[in-house]
């Protein structure tokens, strides 16, 4: 797949990418096909189309299974040069690469999706939507916890992921500690 058939996807799911959450945008996206390719490294053996294509529909499953989305996505990936196969596999893909990963390009993305939400920016988004929620700090805190200890499937993900947990959970230590500080069960002057 060239760049320019790349591109041409790219601005497909862009507007797709808009996600109603009020927090998605593309360059989410770009982040997650950004860490697919880091993750993948120079790993011989794997399909880069199918890999490419898994890492920039990530996110849009709920939408693809509307109907008629699949098979209109179906029809542009075709006239694009993507073969029936590999649209096959990307639809079995995106059912499962969160969950239950089968394929080594599954579990990529798998790990490029968590990737995406660890680290300062995954903090940032997990604030964001556990105060939509109306979460205190302390649900704030587990929220985080639980994101630094999602398990990665590959060892180039876990290399990568190490940092972004210890990042995650001294914020989540510095939350809870401060908000025993000054939280509930202190003194009334």
């Amino acid at each position: 797949m060239n760049l320019e058939v790349r591109r041409s996807i790219e601005e497909y799911v862009r507007p797709l990418a808009a996600g109603l959450d009020g927090i998605t945008h593309f360059g989410d996206v770009a982040r997650v096909v950004a860490a697919c390719e880091r993750v993948a490294g120079d790993r011989q053996g794997l399909d880069r189309d199918l890999l490419y294509l898994l890492a920039v529909f990530s996110g849009q499953e709920k939408w693809i299974s509307k109907m008629g989305n699949a098979s209109r996505t179906e029809i542009f990936l075709q006239s694009h040069g993507v073969e029936e196969k590999t649209v096959r596999l990307l639809w079995k893909g995106l059912a499962r690469f969160e969950t239950a990963p089968r394929s080594p390009e599954e579990e990529i993305v798998h790990d490029a999706v968590l990737l995406e939400r660890m680290g300062a920016y995954g903090v940032l988004r997990l604030v964001e939507e556990t105060r939509r929620e109306r979460a205190d700090f302390l649900e704030i805190a587990r929220a985080v916890e639980e994101a630094a200890s999602a398990p990665m499937r590959t060892r180039a993900a876990e290399a990568l992921a190490r940092p972004r947990r210890e990042a995650m959970l001294a914020f989540a230590r510095t939350l809870r500690s401060e908000h025993a500080e000054f939280g509930a069960g202190s003194s009334v002057i």
